[in-house]
């Protein structure tokens, strides 16, 4: 480890690094910011600087990236064991060819001399930010028996004692880690798998309408992409690198494109139309459009209406609930000819009216909609938005008008629905109270104009698979199953392909409550965010706290809400332990300290997993199966998660144990399974998963020396309904009020507050908690935003990156809109406070553009200015306004899928 204050910046980091490499002979190029290497052109060609290595040397190692989450495909230019050079893979159709700006500074991770690899525990007992923990280096033997020795104890007391925190750039050392915790010492799932603030509402959403936990437009065939909150194809998302190089194509042959967000980011430069809209209201505006496509345009197609979703569904006027066959429990419709039926014995279902059946007046489900929609004219949604009525009503115009409705196409052979429009979204509508109806109501826009699940239009990243081999009965494959009741498909999960429903949970969950996560009481969410307030207050919820906290790959101080609310929780752990490359603000609270391989220096098994949910689909994308393989000996002995959780399962006699649990989860087959009852190994298990879902196709040395092993699509697996295939998605979410029953049961026998309003038949826009100004001083929501050079990325201490932001005046900056600026007496450079009605503050720089809705100050990430001095290129640079959110109210977060809200009122005043 370097001693603190070691600064650097990215010329005399490659100069520094160059040396350490002319010991071996060598010299370091720089980073490559485009394909290069075998099939492409390497960067030490092109590069202003005198050239260090002779590019002819050495080998091209294939593997992946992990700068951010989307792991895409590399190659390595490694000489006499150095990398010298990073380029993207032509090979593999994960990135094709391309590498981003935080890929190609990847090698500078590896080479940074702020860097730990070795194990270290604290000598000082004294916890604070800026508190040196007086680390001390010691053994890997002696780190392993404190490991063993704290968590062994917690789990003693009882197995909630156990914690563990993580982030998704490193998801599958995510899962394993919390598994491995359960599989080894009892620990709970998942309130041992905390996670960062991630796309909360989206992924449920996505589930209930593509079948897939991440959906996307189907860029090949749309024509117009309306999008909310999301940056996808110009910075960010899943599969950027592919979607960026498919979008642009798709923008330059005409694909319209419209971003509503209150601030202009990449979508909103590149966009045809930005609609700067007021932070935490995009639902009001995306049920305004389907007023208008409804009410005053009839731009809807009533036949996909009727067919593929449960609109004709007769709702009981005087309880709210779907009429139902009494034998099967079967949704019941109006048939064309008068008569009631289940649904899957009408053949021409009534969309609208209101009807007698079995003794009750009802009304269809649609009917109910159209009448629900009512309010949310033009006029009343600008009231909230500030978006001009005109702007909604162009928008739903081009939007029905493009959706073509009634349109097929032939695709290889089959006739499908023709659909190329797409209202999509991400994070940046996760980030409020009632975030899940703010997804409901903008990807309900889709199944207006019949575009979910159809060509054109909103589909999922892998929502079913024929098999990645074609082998008879292909080991790997997975289809939505049908909810028959009302014929809705269920899913197939986010990243492990296993068959899921949130019908089946509602109907026959298990809603009492058995950790912080307080699941059990969100049947329709999947994370763990509530532990953030039981933690800091078990006797709310009736919980038992975690005692040893195990924080992986991530800085929880600054994820959440107010940091100082995190430290208290952090500062009353009997211990922590940490694992990670960095020293980072969190780390001011470890205990211990564990160093993780870089990932040029380890092996990951099925990077993507089953689900290749991180690579954007579409038929003439491949299945791909890539490998990850280290390209250098991890210096000192730096271990990757799952060899730091094999080393523990060898030391507790437990190496069955944790195998199992691994092969279970990989689906490997007990003919290729490494020994059960010898320590684990990495290779031999990356080896044993190959063969195994690849049908024995290919073995892992094959896949080290090829790079990526790769199978065609077929329509089928993208297109869920070709050929007629059955399957529905609710329109009418009868099953709300099922779970508000039960949950409502549960929490009056726990006896604690718990909010149940928003378990409704249809989305609605709600007031976020600080929408309404108390004090008009505080008139300012602070937002924050990702570019493609800081996204989901580890790498704010990377020199390269730093010397990026560092030419963007905007990059560690508040901006502000430059109106407001000047009628407060603020310009460019101004140093100013940012403070809270909750008494906390951050400080920054001003810089003004006219980029930003008045009301509104952006920053980037929103979790900066760091106050490690252990990362000394970052350290003070950016505003962390996640501070100035109060993270310990259960009133600011959505009680069905736990985002939190994060839409927090600021005055803004100038300092010297």
């Amino acid at each position: 480890m370097s001693e603190n204050g070691l600064k650097v910046s990215r010329r005399g980091f490659v100069a520094g690094a160059g040396a350490a490499a002319a010991a071996a002979g060598l010299g370091l190029a720089g980073c490559a910011t485009q394909t290069g290497g075998e099939g492409g052109q390497s960067l030490a060609n092109t590069s202003p600087e005198k050239m260090a290595y002779d590019p002819n040397e050495g080998e091209w190692i294939p593997t992946c990236c992990n700068m951010c989450f989307c792991n895409c495909s590399i190659k390595a230019h490694v000489i006499d064991g150095v990398v010298v050079e990073l380029t993207g893979n032509p090979d593999s159709p994960i990135g094709n060819g391309h590498i981003c700006g935080k890929g190609a500074s990847g090698i500078m991770q590896l080479y940074d001399p702020n860097r730990v690899t070795k194990p270290m525990k604290r000598t000082n007992p004294e916890k604070g930010i800026g508190i040196d923990p007086g680390w001390e280096e010691i053994s890997w033997d002696e780190a392993f028996a404190i490991m063993d020795e704290k968590l062994s104890a917690a789990a003693a007391e009882y197995p909630g004692a156990i914690g563990s925190a993580s982030m998704v750039a490193s998801q599958a050392g995510s899962l394993v880690k919390g598994m491995a915790l359960g599989a080894l010492y009892g620990a709970y799932e998942p309130a041992n798998a905390i996670a960062d603030l991630c796309g909360t509402g989206v992924h449920q959403v996505s589930y209930i309408y593509t079948g897939a936990g991440n959906a996307m437009p189907d860029y090949k065939y749309c024509n117009y992409i309306l999008q909310f909150g999301t940056n996808a194809g110009t910075a960010t998302r899943h599969g950027f690198n592919m979607t960026a190089s498919l979008f642009s194509q798709r923008r330059a042959e005409g694909l319209r494109l419209v971003n509503f967000d209150p601030h202009m980011s990449s979508s909103g430069e590149a966009a045809d139309m930005w609609v700067p809209i007021m932070p935490s209201t995009d639902a009001a505006a995306a049920l305004s459009i389907a007023y208008v496509l409804v009410h005053e345009l009839d731009l809807i197609d009533r036949d996909y209406l009727a067919k593929r979703t449960n609109g004709p569904a007769l709702v009981s006027n005087a309880t709210g609930r779907i009429l139902r066959d009494p034998s099967s429990n079967k949704a019941l419709y109006m048939d064309a000819d008068n008569q009631v039926k289940p649904y899957d014995q009408c053949e021409n279902p009534q969309l609208e009216g209101s009807f007698e059946a079995n003794g009750e007046v009802c009304t269809t489900g649609f009917s109910l909609y159209k009448e629900h929609l009512k309010k949310y004219t033009p006029e009343y949604q600008e009231e909230i938005t500030t978006v001009p009525a005109a702007t909604i009503r162009q928008v739903a115009k081009e939007f029905g008008e493009a959706a073509c409705i009634g349109e097929t196409i032939e695709i290889d052979g089959v006739t499908l629905p023709y659909r190329p429009v797409c209202a999509d979204l991400f994070s940046g509508l996760t980030r409020h109270k009632h975030a899940f109806h703010a997804c409901w109501s903008v990807i309900s826009l889709n199944v207006l104009v019949g575009a979910t699940n159809s060509v054109g239009g909103l589909i999922g990243f892998d929502p079913a698979c024929n098999g990645w081999t074609d082998a008879e009965q292909p080991y790997v494959q997975w289809r939505p199953s049908i909810w028959e009741e009302d014929g809705f498909i269920n899913d197939v999960s986010l990243m492990l392909a296993y068959p899921h429903s949130y019908y089946e949970k509602v109907r026959n969950g298990d809603y009492a409550p058995k950790d912080m996560s307080m699941l059990a009481l969100q049947p329709i969410g999947e994370d763990a965010h509530f532990y953030n307030i039981a933690q800091a207050d078990p006797d709310m919820y009736h919980t038992q706290p975690v005692k040893v906290m195990f924080a992986y790959g991530c800085n929880p101080i600054k994820w959440w809400g107010n940091h100082d609310e995190q430290i208290k929780i952090f500062k009353d752990f009997e211990y922590v332990i940490g694992v990670d490359l960095f020293l980072n603000d969190s780390s001011y609270f470890y205990d211990l300290f564990l160093p993780e391989a870089s990932y040029l220096e380890r092996i990951d098994p099925m990077p993507h997993f089953f689900l290749n949910h991180r690579v954007i689909g579409g038929v003439d994308i491949p299945w791909a199966y890539p490998v990850w393989q280290k390209v250098v000996e991890p210096k000192d002995g730096v271990m990757s998660i799952f060899e730091i959780m094999g080393e523990l399962a060898d030391r507790k006699g437990m190496n069955e144990a944790y195998i199992g649990l691994l092969n279970g989860v990989y689906r490997v087959k007990p003919e290729y399974s490494i020994p059960m009852d010898q320590k684990f190994n990495m290779e031999g298990f990356a080896d044993s998963v190959t063969r195994s879902v690849l049908d024995d196709k290919v073995d892992y040395a094959w896949l080290k020396e090829n790079g990526v092993y790769t199978h065609p699509r077929d329509v089928d697996e993208m297109y869920i309904w070709a050929n007629d295939a059955p399957g529905k998605v609710p329109l009418y979410w009868d099953f709300m009020f099922e779970a508000k029953e039960k949950i409502e049961a549960a929490v009056a026998d726990l006896g604690i507050y718990w909010e149940t309003d928003d378990y409704q038949p249809f989305p609605d826009w709600k007031p976020a908690v600080e929408w309404e100004a108390s004090d008009p001083a505080f008139d300012l929501f602070p937002v924050y935003y990702t570019d493609a050079i800081n996204t989901d990325s580890w790498a704010l201490e990377n020199p390269y990156v730093d010397e990026i932001n560092m030419t963007n005046p905007y990059a560690y900056a508040i901006e502000m809109n430059a109106t407001v600026a000047k009628e407060k007496g603020l310009a460019d450079g101004d140093a100013v406070r940012l403070t809270s009605q909750h008494n906390s503050w951050v400080e920054g720089i001003v810089m003004t553009s006219e980029k930003i809705h008045p009301a509104c100050l952006a920053v980037i990430a929103g979790t900066w200015g760091s106050a490690s001095e252990f990362q000394p290129a970052i350290k003070g640079k950016g505003t962390a306004i996640s501070h100035l959110v109060p993270g310990q109210d259960p009133k600011r977060l959505d009680h069905i899928c736990s985002a939190l809200d994060q839409t927090v009122r600021v005055k803004i005043e100038k300092i010297s």
